[in-house]
């Protein structure tokens, strides 16, 4: 689940901070601006998903290797593990 949240915030974090500005030029009695550049933030939010893949990739690294899947052995489950 924190793996989810580490890659979806940055889709999001473009939404967010657009709605803060917004509800902060209501609030400030100003007009705001005429139209919503879904575009942009929707662009800014994929490039800094994808920045979020490449950063986590580099922080905790690939593991490479053969995959051995669970099995059981003498009554008991024997978890799986990537192999050299």
């Amino acid at each position: 689940m924190s793996r989810l949240i580490v890659h979806l915030l940055p889709l999001i974090l473009p939404f967010l901070l657009y709605g803060l500005y917004i509800w902060h030029v209501k609030r400030s009695g100003k007009d705001g601006p005429e139209a919503t550049p879904w575009f942009w933030l929707a662009a800014v939010g994929l490039v800094l998903m994808t920045l979020s893949f490449l950063g986590y990739d580099l922080v905790f690294g690939g593991q490479t290797g053969d995959y051995a899947p669970a099995r059981f052995e003498n009554g008991r489950i024997v978890p799986g593990r990537i192999g050299q």
